[in-house]
């Protein structure tokens, strides 16, 4: 890991966290698998609402109430989770929310539930995945989103049972529909209570024998969860996805994935181990796996943000850029969560995040309406905003990239900027761009924003 040669250093934090910024040296890379102790998000208080108060003659007017600051307080938790990505002392432990946040596909509106699941995340993003997975499966915010909180003995809600099996384990093809079925049985009972805490209603649970992947017996909720987990293709799966996630789509049903599986599962699910054994690998950093993969939304926003050491003027662009570019952080389309790879391009996308620089950089406007997620409780801002400019300090930025000439300026903050050199044409369009710049300042922010609005910065 120390010995690092720059590219690979740089593909690393590409991957591992959110690329490269102006202070980053060796000791970004040694303290990598160094947990600092991200601290959980702490902006939504908990509810006060006891049984006492939910029977109480103001009930109709606290839940209205309730329900008017939901949307504040979402927009209030998705912001604090963005500077949270801007500013983490662990940003791979935040790269791995990330991708759980995506897995564990879910969506509420009640914002702290939301955030209740997050920091469950944020617990294990490292950790043991079968705790996690338990965690999460007697989490709220999920039993809520999946129904199972209306699975009751005679009347079962196979929602919950479906999920965990085809988009949180095993995947699809591996179960049956009379797995199913018997998970769901299972699984009744699970719920939680007024105060939002996971709860098993003993009366409400089938505690008959059911038959479960070949085997009759009278299965518990946890029996299931343990028998999924005994399965290999439980570590298979989740090994896959994060091959596809710090990789490449194309190596998921590689020899070398297949590796990383088999250990996965002798390590007990060690999701730690499995993303460092991902990292030390000589493929990881074969030149095939650089530069092929296309940020998502979110990792385009922080990333900006990170390699100019910067930050919005006004917190609310998040929330535009987000909805703009189809990655609201806790408004996942569905439960199969956001797209993938070229899935997150498209003619009217692409465009946009070219002219994002333009935008950010030079405050320029825009009358690009973001795409109606069709929810009408989606959250959304109540006046579209018209100035999205970062603070970036250009002066200070230049101290890094100050060169000669323009030229090596500018092959300074390519190397910087980009995961692999853009053309020779795009090069000299650039420095045409730059020339006539007044200062070295506005030099490194001509370069910038001509090498961010490529397509290949698009690309990490």
């Amino acid at each position: 890991m120390t010995d690092l040669s720059q590219a690979n250093t740089k593909h690393l934090l590409n991957r591992a966290c959110f690329g490269l910024s102006p202070s980053t040296h060796n000791e970004s890379v040694k303290s990598l698998f160094v947990k600092n102790g991200s601290n959980p998000i702490d902006v939504i208080p908990k509810p006060e609402l006891s049984g006492r108060d939910m029977m109480a003659a103001d009930r109709k007017e606290r839940v209205k109430e309730a329900f008017m600051k939901s949307r504040e307080n979402m927009m209030k938790l998705n912001l604090a989770w963005m500077e949270k990505l801007r500013t983490t002392n662990d940003p791979l432990q935040e790269k791995m929310v990330l991708f759980w946040h995506n897995h564990f596909s879910c969506r509420t509106q009640l914002p702290y539930l939301a955030q209740q699941q997050n920091n469950i995340l944020r617990k294990y993003a490292l950790g043991s995945f079968d705790d996690m997975l338990i965690a999460v499966s007697k989490d709220p915010a999920m039993l809520q989103f999946l129904n199972n909180q209306q699975n009751r003995k005679g009347h079962p809600n196979e929602n919950f049972a479906r999920e965990v099996m085809e988009l949180f384990t095993l995947g699809r093809g591996h179960y049956s529909e009379t797995d199913i079925k018997e998970a769901a049985r299972a699984f009744t009972g699970w719920g939680f209570n007024q105060k939002r805490e996971f709860q098993f209603r003993e009366k409400q649970h089938d505690d008959g024998d059911k038959t479960f992947r070949g085997q009759t017996k009278n299965f518990s909720a946890d029996d299931i969860v343990n028998s999924i987990l005994e399965d290999k293709q439980t570590a298979r799966f989740i090994t896959q996805k994060l091959v596809a996630y710090l990789v490449s789509e194309d190596y998921v049903t590689s020899d070398s994935a297949e590796e990383l599986a088999q250990s996965f599962y002798k390590s007990g699910y060690n999701i730690g181990k499995l993303v460092k054994d991902i990292f030390l690998a000589d493929w990881f950093y074969k030149n095939k796996f650089i530069g092929n993969r296309i940020k998502t939304p979110v990792e385009l926003i922080i990333g900006i943000q990170h390699q100019t050491e910067s930050k919005f003027a006004d917190p609310q662009s998040l929330i535009f850029f987000q909805r703009a570019l189809s990655q609201q952080l806790f408004f996942p389309p569905n439960v199969g969560g956001w797209p993938k790879g070229k899935q997150w391009i498209d003619s009217s996308s692409l465009t946009f995040r070219m002219a994002m620089p333009q935008l950010v950089f030079h405050k320029q406007e825009t009358e690009f309406q973001a795409k109606d997620d069709g929810d009408v409780n989606s959250l959304r801002e109540k006046k579209p905003k018209r100035d999205f400019s970062l603070d970036v300090n250009w002066n200070n930025l230049a101290n890094h990239f100050r060169g000669g000439t323009n030229e090596e300026v500018y092959a300074k903050s390519e190397d910087y900027l980009l995961s692999k050199p853009t053309s020779t044409l795009n090069k000299e369009l650039i420095l045409k761009f730059a020339n006539g710049a007044k200062s070295d300042g506005d030099l490194v922010k001509k370069i910038f924003t001509g090498i961010m609005s490529l397509p290949e910065y698009q690309l990490c």
